[in-house]
């Protein structure tokens, strides 16, 4: 097994995918700023800008890009009142000369259903907000890859020991240094969770805590390396240690990424909420190519 070249803990930043958590992420944006920590940016309301280019998909509803203002860390997060819903938002691809008009489709979230994204090609993202100086990031689309062969999907099952032998996911992608993401993040109940290597007596977690939480650490565990770190098995790599990422067996989603250079700026460097390619706001404009099962493990 090769060991990944490094791994989010438990963090937001281990998890691009999923919507559900981006409020909680602009929620605690600057939690961390005027309390004692010298080192990020001063407490003050701040345009958050979140979103991520999925090459070979398009600006969908479901994928698209969020624009919100933080809150007072103290108060209850509500993101109907965060959200910015007067922006003009634009994305244009470099070399051509006119930009697309991204279009708010619900409160803070904007989109274009009909810009598919392109592998290996810059855009450029403009948000105009009166009475704001203009917010601008830039993206260039990471690498492409191809699955030739995945886990077993629902409703199939896996029993954990065999992952690695049996069960491996096989890849091609033509650049040996483009940077990977794997995210596995447990879908069971924490009552219902049972550790696959158990502490003692210990069958499953005590409370929700111990389980994760909404994201944490042992519930959701995400490593980050350069494709040339897997085994190669004539033109294909191949990964079979993410099941070494479950702590409990159940139903998980797994996704593999190649990932730009905001999104693993944003997932490595302190305050990553400064290190997303975004000027003028924090937060992060970043690009990935994906692929994603719902896969079921058991003993």
């Amino acid at each position: 097994m090769t060991a990944p070249l490094n791994r989010v803990t438990a963090s937001l930043r281990g998890r691009p995918l999923s919507a559900a958590f981006l409020p909680l992420f602009l929620a605690g944006a600057l939690a961390g700023c005027g309390d004692g920590d010298t080192t990020g940016p001063g407490t003050r309301e701040e345009i958050v800008v979140f979103g991520y280019l999925y090459v070979g998909e398009a600006i969908s509803e479901e994928n698209a890009l969020l624009l919100s203002r933080t809150r007072p860390v103290l108060d209850p997060f509500d993101p109907e009142e965060a959200a910015v819903t007067e922006a003009v938002v634009t994305i244009r691809k470099e070399g051509e000369e006119e930009a697309d008009t991204l279009e708010m489709v619900r409160p803070g979230r904007y989109a274009e259903p009909e810009l598919v994204i392109e592998a290996l090609a810059t855009y450029h993202l403009r948000v105009e907000i009166e009475g704001e100086d203009p917010i601008t990031a830039s993206t260039t689309t990471p690498w492409s890859f191809e699955i030739t062969r995945g886990p077993r999907a629902l409703p199939d099952s896996m029993p954990h020991a065999a992952i690695a032998d049996s069960f491996p996911i096989y890849l091609r992608c033509d650049y040996e240094e483009q940077i990977f993401l794997v995210d596995a993040y447990c879908l069971e109940d924490w009552e219902d969770a049972r550790y696959i290597d158990p502490f003692g007596a210990e069958e499953g977690p005590e409370d929700y805590q111990e389980y994760g939480g909404d994201n944490g650490e042992p519930r959701h565990i995400a490593p980050y390396f350069r494709v040339k770190g897997l085994e190669e098995e004539g033109d294909e790599y191949r990964l079979g240690w993410y099941g070494d990422l479950m702590a409990f067996y159940g139903e998980y989603d797994i996704h593999v990424l190649s990932i730009d250079e905001n999104v693993y700026n944003w997932l490595y460097r302190d305050h990553p909420e400064l290190s997303g390619g975004v000027s003028g706001a924090i937060g992060l404009f970043g690009s990935a190519c994906r692929a994603a099962w719902r896969v079921k493990v058991i003993e």
